[in-house]
């Protein structure tokens, strides 16, 4: 049984490698986040294909640095500039070699996106630059005195990677606007089911022949005498639902199911929210998500087998993450996806 704990009032911050909050292409059209460039790359590097065609990531080292700070603060801004010497792995790469490593991979993939928009004949409008433009200001704005100095970028490299960006998105959004990408509520459902554990179905028996005299005080009977120490328990839908999650599902609003067997041991469950709104809404948009990706890789990959694309040798030449202490700014990727979603 797939189980997670309820922790209420439980605000997560965002995290997680590069990729997951910065490679959002499509949120901004479609809008949802997604790890579309990141899954891609992943077959596409396997591809057993001739790569017949070669091409050169073309960033400035202005835009390398606004990439690569944006990313540092992020981590750096919660964690502090300790991280960075941290041996992440078996390997005994760094934290900072590591995320140098999932940058450059986003620029590949970029690059590699703005190439195939290039061969489908999608271009910006007017309309669009003039509003990357007004966003390019205002980040550019927003910058201090200590993000310039450490970046070194200027507005028209704010701008122009800011295109790219959009670019990348508005590809993403023409080439699956027209496939079924839908996700119902049934689909996506998340309840939240009270549950205790037993040994033996005669404790089962004694507890249920206890809750049908007072059902109410569920909770405070599973925590005297449930064998598991977890109680309360979200629960999401799927196919492959085990007999426990089955069990779980056909429950009612406030309903104390039978003795339900499962691997050795005795459970009984009480529906306290057959509906989770919230979390629901959530899963929705993460399964959609899921399926915008699925739906991008499939003509993504073949495109991108044909190409190889690299990065330039100087890349990380001017990067040190040691540096800029006065360097704080974390939002360039966020200050789009918030401007485009208005």
């Amino acid at each position: 049984m797939d189980r997670k704990q309820v922790k209420r009032g439980d605000k997560r911050k965002a995290g997680g490698r590069f990729s997951r909050r910065a490679v959002r292409i499509a949120a901004a059209l479609l809008g949802t986040a997604c790890l579309v460039i990141t899954a891609c790359s992943k077959t596409a590097v396997s591809s057993p294909k001739t790569k017949a065609r070669t091409a050169e990531t073309e960033y400035t080292q202005g835009q390398i640095r606004l990439i690569a700070a944006t990313e540092r603060n992020r981590y750096q801004n919660v964690y502090s500039s300790r991280l960075w010497s941290v041996t992440a792995d078996g390997a005994g790469n760094t934290f900072e070699e590591k995320l140098k490593a999932q940058m450059g991979q986003f620029l590949v993939e970029l690059t590699t996106i703005n190439l195939m928009a290039g061969e489908q004949g999608i271009e910006l409008t007017g309309q669009e630059k003039d509003g990357i433009k007004t966003l390019a200001q205002e980040y550019y704005h927003s910058l201090t005195d200590g993000d310039k100095e450490y970046m070194d970028v200027t507005q028209d490299e704010v701008y122009d990677l800011y295109c790219r960006y959009f670019l990348a998105d508005k590809l993403v959004a023409e080439l699956i606007e027209d496939k079924d990408l839908e996700v119902s509520d049934a689909e996506a459902k998340v309840i939240e089911v009270q549950q205790m554990a037993f040994d033996t179905r005669e404790e089962a028996e004694a507890v249920l022949t206890q809750l049908q005299e007072e059902p109410a005080v569920f909770s405070s009977i599973a925590s005297k005498h449930s064998k598991d120490g977890q109680i309360l328990f979200s629960l999401e839908w799927k196919e492959d639902m085990d007999s426990l999650e089955q069990c779980a599902f056909s429950l009612e609003q406030d309903e104390i199911s039978g003795i339900a067997e499962q691997d050795g041991k005795c459970y009984i469950q009480k529906c306290v929210n057959a509906y989770d709104q919230d979390a629901t809404a959530a899963r929705k948009s993460s399964l959609a998500q899921e399926k915008k990706t699925q739906a991008f890789r499939r003509i993504y990959e073949p495109f991108a087998g044909e190409y190889s694309v690299k990065l330039a040798e100087d890349t990380w030449n001017e990067v040190d993450f040691s540096q800029g202490e006065g360097c704080t700014s974390d939002d360039f990727f966020e200050l789009y996806h918030s401007y485009f979603s208005k």
